[in-house]
């Protein structure tokens, strides 16, 4: 599941201004399966992201189930689609799993704290004989700056039992993936029912774009 911008241009009706587009767009809600579109819903764009999605979600399901009773579907989105509705039906429903995006809060900033400091130690541990190599080769500091940008980024990942305050009707299983480099921490969380044997913290790369939605799995770096 996926939204983009349509940018439109004079005054048709249900369009807005959009600021995360830049510009007076409709917001139309797609669903693929690898690179076959599913869904393309016209929306206007100052509505929920998520709007409509669940209903589109069920329909599809639905007309699956009629033809392919037991394949088994995986539910793939961005933090926008990390609701508890959607997260309900998935799991109320046979062969039918979901991996959605969700976005960082103090919580999960603070249950990650151990495997912040070991990306940040490891990267630091990589650089220190390159920065004592530079020093003595470069004098500008914006030179040195550029060098570090090559030491390669340090990723670790956890996985854990979480439950939002009020918006989560239960615990779910949340894929936490820590990069420390050049540039700083970055965090990245996914909230998924699949188990650790089908879905391994390690396995974690995703991207997801409405003209290139698919998985890319990654077999290296550390836990």
């Amino acid at each position: 599941m996926d939204v983009t911008d349509d940018q439109v241009h004079g005054n048709q009706e249900g369009a807005f201004f959009n600021s995360y587009y830049h510009g007076v767009c409709y917001a139309p809600l797609y669903i693929f399966c690898g690179h076959h579109l599913l869904v393309a819903k016209l929306r206007s764009s100052n509505v929920d992201p998520a709007d409509g999605a669940l209903d589109e979600l069920q329909r599809i399901i639905g007309l699956i189930r009629e033809k392919w009773s037991e394949t088994h579907i995986l539910v793939r989105g961005d933090s926008a689609y990390a609701r508890e509705e959607i997260f309900y039906f998935c799991e109320n429903q046979s062969l039918v799993d979901y991996v959605i995006a969700m976005g960082t809060n103090g919580v999960l900033k603070l249950r990650a704290d151990d495997v912040i400091e070991k990306a940040k130690h490891e990267y630091e541990k990589k650089l220190a004989p390159i920065t004592e190599l530079m020093d003595s080769l470069f004098q500008k500091k914006e030179d040195l700056e550029e060098v570090k940008k090559l030491v390669p980024i340090s990723t670790w990942y956890r996985s854990i039992r979480y439950k939002t305050e009020k918006s989560w009707s239960c615990q779910r299983r949340v894929v936490t993936k820590v990069c420390y480099g050049s540039d700083g921490l970055k965090m990245r969380h996914m909230v998924t029912s699949l188990p650790v044997s089908k879905f391994h913290p390690q396995n974690f790369i995703q991207k997801n774009t409405v003209r290139e939605a698919r998985w890319k799995i990654g077999l290296k770096n550390n836990n």
